[in-house]
């Protein structure tokens, strides 16, 4: 086969024109809701804030958009799946113009809740509509490169955010990048719509032609009795994302308070670790179709508690490479667990599943990090990060009894 043909073949298998395409409006969504971190000193200086107010605008998209999963992912599976994941680019889109357009901070309170509620309609709903239309021996590296979308996007998000803000205000950096999202929103009504239409289409007749009744749509199962199975892996997954993700959160401040590293260089390493996460994610997809979902999602669970054991016991600058997997694992585990949810779930219940466990993930771990830092308060940050350490320890170990175990290996291998 020519060098061509090869090149074809590796583009097809990592899920072709689609998966780019998935790639693009996940990374539209995700560079417009991540622009606030970025761009808080200036709307904080523009506005006059203190500490607290500050605070309560990060809270206000981050705890809506943890919530907003549940009914968004409700919704995925009750409507078309194309629709809802337009409503929540489009949402977002009208929202990031709202903010662009605020001149006092109660109004801006206001629209960044709506920008969260919005927020939840396109994770469940575009993960699902793209499982759908990729088979299931392909389907890991597809769902690794929407998950590069979204890396993309939070990490273009503050410089173009920056760059536009240092040219003409912060205000305007939301306005002019809401156009991304509504390019989306075009874009999957002219690729998608069409495709998923077709998906229901051939459903029912192959349904008719099975003689199946006049309603051909199989009967959707409980949702309990699609939870029960997968509750075991799915606890271990959102507790990874609680415990490692509070961890994450603080690395610059654990830097600056522990090796005395310059909190600008403290920052970068940030960099450092979604460098990590870019790589994990990609072979995190391109393992579990190779090796199986269930032997990666547990390579990646059982890697957590060691890694973050060495960030604490390792010196700088040898701590970089733990830095570097922590990132790799990290991002690794969550293609992983959303492969593994996508073929574990019938399709009727996709959107409702994986709602769940992100909005657990993400209102979990918001929970979590004022959590740990108020320890931090009490107790200092290098005795919480060595107590996270081994609670992570404690469930890397969990994950390889419970999970590898003769007595459940069933429930992960189904």
């Amino acid at each position: 086969m020519s060098k061509r043909g090869q090149a074809k073949q590796t583009f097809l298998q990592w899920g072709g024109i689609t998966a780019i395409f998935f790639t693009f409006t996940h990374m539209s969504h995700d560079l417009v809701t991540g622009l606030l971190p970025a761009l808080l000193p200036l709307i904080r200086t523009d506005l006059s804030l203190n500490y607290f107010q500050a605070s309560l605008l990060l809270s206000a998209i981050t705890i809506t958009s943890g919530i907003s999963q549940f009914p968004g992912g409700w919704l995925g599976d009750r409507w078309s799946r194309h629709v809802v994941a337009s409503i929540g680019l489009l949402g977002v889109s009208l929202a990031a113009i709202a903010i662009g357009l605020s001149s006092a901070y109660y109004p801006l309170l206001a629209t960044l809740i709506f920008m969260g509620i919005f927020a939840g309609a396109y994770h469940p709903s575009a993960t699902s509509m793209l499982s759908g239309f990729i088979e299931e021996a392909r389907r890991g590296k597809a769902i690794a490169l929407h998950m590069l979308g979204g890396s993309i996007g939070f990490t273009l998000g503050p410089i173009l955010g920056g760059l536009i803000a240092a040219m003409l205000g912060w205000r305007l950096s939301y306005i002019i990048l809401s156009i991304l999202p509504i390019m989306a929103v075009i874009l999957v009504w002219q690729q998608f719509r069409p495709r998923e239409l077709a998906l229901h289409e051939r459903v029912k007749q192959a349904a008719i032609k099975d003689g199946s009744p006049a309603d051909p749509a199989p009967k959707r199962p409980s949702i309990w009795q699609v939870l029960r199975p997968i509750a075991l892996v799915t606890s271990l997954a959102v507790l990874a994302q609680l415990i490692a993700g509070s961890a994450m959160a603080f690395i610059p401040v654990y830097l600056v308070d522990k090796h005395a590293i310059a909190p600008a260089a403290a920052a970068m390493f940030m960099g450092v670790v979604r460098g990590g996460g870019i790589a994990g994610s990609l072979f995190g997809g391109w393992l579990s179709d190779r090796w199986g979902r269930a032997n990666a999602l547990v390579l990646a669970l059982a890697a957590i508690g060691p890694i973050l054991y060495l960030l604490n016991i390792l010196p700088f600058p040898l701590i970089i490479a733990p830095f570097v997997l922590f990132g790799f694992v990290m991002y690794m585990r969550q293609v992983t667990i959303q492969t593994w949810l996508m073929d574990s779930t019938p399709p009727q219940l996709r959107a409702t599943i994986f709602g769940i466990y992100f909005g657990l993930s993400m209102e979990g771990m918001s929970l979590a990090q004022p959590v740990a830092g108020h320890f931090m308060d009490v107790f200092g940050i290098t005795d919480v990060f060595y107590f996270i350490a081994l609670v992570s320890l404690g469930l890397s170990l969990a994950a390889l009894i419970f999970m590898k175990g003769p007595g459940l290996r069933r429930l992960v291998t189904r």
